[in-house]
């Protein structure tokens, strides 16, 4: 796309070309995702509750969470728009999200929510079957990494 191509299409469209050009995109491989919910299924089955699987809609919600965190700079449930909103049409009766940045691996990240008690209560959510997990980049912000994680029964 040309310049005057970028300034004349659509926000979302923009939006979307500034986090591919400008902050470098990163996220979850199937490889690394797999190793996200091994994890967090570990995790769980130390605490004596079901593993969880990788689901692939959940994992599109979370990166959506954080592209819209990297773009705001903020970590913050509201970044894009109301978790309620962003996970209805999943329709699942039990849903959890956990969200941070500054954290450069999985497993600090994990750490770090295994350590605070709302996020300790996500990754142990009652019923949990699916998870989905996902990074972006932004060599911008100070914070490097945004990650976001949705469960849901």
């Amino acid at each position: 796309m040309m310049a005057s191509e970028i300034r004349r299409a659509p926000l979302p469209i923009r939006l979307l070309l500034l986090l591919t050009l400008g902050f470098g995109l990163g996220f979850a491989t199937a490889a690394s995702a797999g190793d996200y919910a091994t994890a967090i299924s570990a995790y769980r089955h130390a605490h004596g509750l079901p593993r969880v699987r990788l689901d692939s809609r959940l994992s599109a919600v979370a990166l959506r969470q954080a592209q819209a965190m990297s773009v705001t700079g903020s970590v913050s449930h509201s970044a894009a728009g109301s978790f309620e909103f962003r996970v209805a049409t999943l329709r699942k009766s039990r849903a959890a999200e956990n969200i941070g940045a500054g954290y450069l691996s999985f497993s600090e990240m994990l750490r770090q929510w295994e350590d605070s008690a709302g996020h300790r209560q996500n990754l142990l959510m009652s019923g949990a079957r699916h998870v989905g997990v996902a990074f972006v980049a932004n060599s911008r912000s100070p914070y490097r990494k945004f990650w976001a994680m949705v469960i849901t029964d």
